[in-house]
């Protein structure tokens, strides 16, 4: 008779459950629209144009919360699963900001609409994992777009981010009685 060792057993249930893993979730999120009244508070306080695709698909199939700040010299959006997330892990969706004056952050080049360069980070996990990040400057401004998107292959990931910085870019300023900064 042959013995099955235990660890054996939880890895082969591990990798079992893995394999049937359903896939992630696709949920197209009207960005604007879930922003709402915090869009135009916002634009009422930055002189910076607001640069955010129509829609974005994130990890996620639920109510979604908007939040969002502004000032002179930047502004930030923020898509949770929770109300009053405050940028937390667990219902952190994707965030959009804008710093007047900033430098990219990352190396790996990417281009844009328009020929637009960009800077790109893939997903990257330790003790815990950031999203991917996009990054691209119009006139003196470093724009931003994190987001838990439901790729796990790198390349499709990669493909969602520029498709979510060349939505923003196609869009343009979000109210045209805005100033572009």
């Amino acid at each position: 008779m042959i013995r099955s060792h235990p660890v054996r057993a939880v890895l082969a249930a591990l990798a079992a459950a893995l394999v049937a893993a359903p896939p992630a979730l696709a949920a197209p999120v009207d960005v604007p629209g879930v922003l709402g009244s915090t869009l135009d508070r916002v634009d009422g306080r930055t002189p910076l144009a607001i640069l955010l695709p129509d829609t974005l698909d994130v990890d996620f199939a639920g109510t979604v919360y908007g939040s969002g700040t502004g000032g002179k010299r930047s502004w930030s959006f923020a898509l949770a699963g929770a109300p009053h997330c405050g940028g937390a892990t667990a219902c952190f969706l994707a965030s959009f900001t804008a710093r007047r004056g900033a430098t990219p952050d990352f190396r790996r080049r990417v281009r844009l609409r328009g020929g637009i360069p960009g800077w790109y980070k893939p997903l990257s996990c330790g003790a815990s994992c950031s999203p991917p990040v996009i990054q691209f400057r119009r006139r003196h401004v470093l724009y931003e777009i994190a987001a838990n998107v439901p790729d796990l292959d790198p390349v499709m990931a990669r493909a969602r981010m520029i498709a979510a910085a060349n939505a923003a870019l196609r869009a343009g300023p979000r109210h045209v009685d805005s100033p572009s900064g």
